[in-house]
């Protein structure tokens, strides 16, 4: 029986439908030959992408209703393929609230946020858009980087809003050990596997210490490669079918307890 790895090398796609639940869409710091929402689904084809859920790549910046408007253009140019994640600037409880209403009524599939604005996770401005979410089982996407104050508030968000599927961003990119604890500290917590630089064998220890329910495929592209992120998971020295929870079941999972 040919491997999934053997796949991967000749170019065939696997049995199952790879879901990516990290991308970015729009213009970043570096060049990206192609930016239109077709150019990116052929990506996704030649890499066996089934769906990628995007923020914008203003997702760290303040213009975030552009940003949003741009993902919802790719959106109904690939449905299907290219799905949305909401991104948020806390200005207010109030006006946090007004956007995540729109954009989910537009069609977004979660949340993502990053804290490269200077706010906390839990602050209160966030609150009514976790409320929201946690109305419909949403995903939320949050950066993280191995840093305690962003695992802090992110579990006291878990505990609270216990119906999001919370996913830690950049699984193991520092501190494997935080990570790990942090999705075992709680039910509805899932790591992340997009990492640009890494290591041998990091893949196998975010499975080993928190289970491979817990792992979640993301790629980050185009911040990184989709198929060097792919590579890696399927290089990993883990069986085939534990490769396949990792790149379609755990993900299935949560986009299905999705409520419209």
């Amino acid at each position: 029986m040919t491997t999934l790895l053997e796949k991967l090398r000749l170019g065939e796609a696997p049995d199952f439908e790879v879901l990516d639940l990290h991308g970015h869409v729009g213009r970043y710091a570096y060049p990206i030959p192609d930016l239109t929402p077709e150019g990116f689904q052929e990506v996704l084809d030649r890499a066996h992408v089934r769906s990628i859920v995007c923020s914008h790549m203003q997702c760290m910046g303040r213009d975030m209703g552009w940003g949003n408007a741009e993902v919802l253009r790719f959106m109904k140019a690939c449905p299907g393929r290219i799905l949305g994640y909401v991104s948020l600037f806390p200005i207010s409880a109030t006006e946090v609230r007004r956007q995540t209403a729109h954009w989910l009524a537009e069609g977004f599939t979660g949340l993502k946020l990053h804290d490269h604005n200077g706010f906390l996770y839990d602050d209160s401005a966030y609150m009514p858009a976790y409320e929201l979410a946690n109305e419909r089982a949403l995903p939320v996407l949050f950066h993280a980087w191995g840093q305690d104050r962003q695992f802090d508030a992110i579990l006291r968000i878990a505990e609270r809003f216990p119906e999001l599927s919370i996913l830690l961003a950049h699984g193991g990119s520092t501190n494997p050990d935080a990570y790990i604890q942090t999705a075992l500290a709680a039910p509805n917590v899932f790591i992340d596997t997009c990492v640009s630089s890494c290591r041998r064998d990091l893949v196998e220890e975010l499975v080993a210490g928190a289970g491979v329910g817990k792992i979640v495929f993301g790629s980050d592209s185009y911040f990184y490669s989709l198929t060097q992120q792919l590579g890696k998971i399927m290089g990993a020295k883990l069986s085939d079918v534990e490769k396949e929870q990792i790149l379609h079941d755990n993900a299935a999972r949560i986009l299905a307890r999705i409520q419209s």
